[in-house]
């Protein structure tokens, strides 16, 4: 059985804090990418919408997530949510359908 656990997160900065906002989503994804139960971690943009932003993560098991969740640096981040986001950052678990 695969316990991965896959989570999608949209980001949305306010437009004033869009650069700085980008700045920590990037500082966040390099620290994110070295902890050892991270499979992946990607960030996309929205086109032409410097405030928006798609998170698309996967993670060994759900020890691996909640030591990330439990990290100093995304919760100072999440912490910053009046200051920097539109909206409340909450992800999505997913669960991927194998096609073959």
């Amino acid at each position: 059985m695969n316990n991965e656990i896959t989570i999608i997160v949209p980001i949305y900065f306010k437009p004033e804090t869009a650069a700085k906002g980008r700045e920590r989503l990037l500082a966040l994804a390099a620290r994110t990418h070295k902890e050892a139960g991270n499979i992946m971690y990607r960030i996309h943009e929205v086109p032409g919408k410097a405030e928006q932003y798609m998170i698309y993560e996967k993670w060994q098991d759900q020890a691996a997530l909640d030591y990330h969740m439990s990290q100093d640096y995304l919760l100072s981040f999440l912490a910053d949510e009046e200051k920097l986001f539109a909206g409340e950052v909450k992800g999505t678990i997913c669960s991927e359908i194998p096609v073959d």
